[in-house]
């Protein structure tokens, strides 16, 4: 049997590694996917899947850049995500 983690857990763990580059276009499909539209949200579904942590100051960045700057990728056509 084959599982594949939820949206919410990928944007969870996409949080915790935050690599620039790497992991933003993923965060940012992510984020519009879990209908993320503040930073507060962001890092209250955090906590969900890590109690007790709170997003980090790169992972903060990024949110708080990715937001303002609006979601650009469709989640129609997400293409594959970056493990």
């Amino acid at each position: 049997m084959i599982q594949v983690a939820s949206k919410e857990a990928l944007l969870a763990m996409k949080l915790r590694a935050n690599r620039p580059g790497r992991d933003t276009r993923d965060i940012r499909l992510l984020v519009s996917l879990c209908e993320i539209s503040s930073l507060d949200e962001a890092d209250e579904l955090y906590e969900d899947f890590y109690p007790g942590d709170s997003l980090g100051p790169r992972a903060i960045s990024m949110v708080t850049a990715i937001l303002a700057e609006g979601i650009t990728d469709s989640p129609l056509q997400p293409g594959p995500i970056n493990l």
